[in-house]
């Protein structure tokens, strides 16, 4: 109980030393995925409500992530020249426009423009934001600050499906989109209070001319990113395979409940256990930073890869509860370790490095939805988690390796 009482006195100070621009970036992120994570749930549920197929339902979904995949690097070699401030809060602007525009929405040509338009908007939040985190950080409690920044926005992704429920049962979802515009405009309030991490070299407009021209678009940030080859090609595959996952799962889940019959609530309750692990970040990322990455990363993949298969024989909503949460563990715990190894790869370079993380990170997330959909339809939604539990399985055996 004393070495209990003293490590958790020991995490207690350490919050303390967190700086206040990393707690106001927090907090802002808190408040800006809450609105998302009140619809995430019933997102999939919703969009198939529109269309039939569960593969369409999958390309939408998956829409988003291409378009995010194809700015990422942009947007990593951009926010090096011209800082990361600016860059979030014009990103912020534009959910101004995106929430409206998934609340008007009623075909597939306006689910694909909505998609489109908030992939591109999200990495413009999302790469700066996760680069500055790395900026302030030192580098012996990395690990921890990344962990503390992801922290508050999945607190917003257990609380929102909560609250979601609630809502969901009360009024149209279309109407609750508009809370995107409302949390993306909190959100910017906060961030003009904290300084940028970086002294900006290049104004928005020369920023744009270098990336496009001087470093031919793609070709210097991939270059970079290949410099560290082996130990590159090794977390570019865990990288992806989780994230195709987790981005499966996030999609499947809720169609799956609701195709046994799961009440609204029920979804609610899965998705809020889900994300609850990822609440404990702060201290994965310790721990990580403490007994190894390559340990943490080993114990996270064996904890999804086991109970995905479970999930597959899972028909109630007891059973789905337990396992969904232990997968949820699983990705908890991989999640800091990821960041570690970018970390240390990113060297001075670190939008550029953050921005092709990035691009993998959208490109499997785009995976995930799209195969996740082909197998639902030609096999049934849980044969999907099969394919989850494959990819995690060969995630620890690159873990032996990393």
């Amino acid at each position: 109980m004393d070495l209990r009482f003293k490590e958790m006195h020991r995490i207690e100070k350490n919050l303390k030393k967190v700086p206040k621009s990393l707690k106001m970036l927090s907090l802002a992120f808190l408040i800006y995925t809450l609105s998302w994570g009140i619809i995430l749930p019933f997102f999939s549920i919703y969009i198939h409500s529109i269309i039939p197929s569960y593969s369409q339902v999958g390309f939408i979904i998956s829409l988003m992530s291409i378009a995010a995949a194809v700015v990422s690097v942009v947007m990593g070699d951009l926010i090096d020249k011209v800082g990361r401030k600016k860059i979030i809060l014009f990103s912020f602007a534009n959910y101004l426009i995106i929430g409206p525009l998934y609340a008007m929405t009623h075909s597939i040509n306006m689910l694909i423009l909505a998609r489109i338009y908030n992939g591109i908007a999200a990495v413009g939040i999302w790469v700066p934001s996760i680069t500055y985190v790395r900026d302030i950080s030192p580098r012996n409690r990395r690990a921890e600050y990344i962990g503390y920044f992801y922290t508050a926005s999945s607190i917003s992704y257990c609380v929102g499906p909560l609250i979601g429920a609630v809502l969901v049962s009360m009024i149209d979802i279309k109407y609750m989109f508009y809370m995107l515009g409302v949390g993306a405009f909190a959100a910017s309030l906060i961030i003009m209070k904290i300084p940028d991490s970086v002294k900006p070299k290049r104004s928005m407009m020369q920023g744009m001319k270098d990336v496009f021209f001087k470093d031919r678009l793609m070709g210097k940030g991939i270059k970079d990113y290949m410099k560290e080859k082996s130990l590159g090609v090794k977390i570019t595959f865990v990288s992806f395979l989780s994230k195709m996952s987790s981005a499966l799962l996030v999609m499947i889940l809720a169609l799956y409940i609701n195709s046994i019959g799961g009440s609204l609530w029920q979804i609610g309750i899965v998705y809020f256990v889900v994300y609850l692990p990822f609440v404990f970040q702060f201290a994965f990322g310790e721990i990580a930073d403490h007994v190894g990455a390559k340990k943490m990363l080993a114990l996270g993949s064996v904890l999804s890869s086991v109970f995905f298969a479970a999930l597959f024989f899972s028909t109630n909503i007891v059973s789905i509860l337990i396992f969904a949460f232990l997968v949820g563990v699983g990705f908890a715990i991989i999640s800091p370790v990821i960041s570690i190894y970018i970390s240390k790869m990113a060297g001075r370079n670190r939008g550029e490095i953050t921005g092709i993380y990035g691009a993998i990170d959208e490109i499997a997330a785009f995976t995930g939805p799209i195969l996740a959909g082909l197998i639902a339809d030609m096999y049934g939604l849980n044969f999907a988690f099969v394919l989850a539990a494959i990819a995690m399985s060969v995630v620890v055996m690159i873990s032996a390796k990393v």
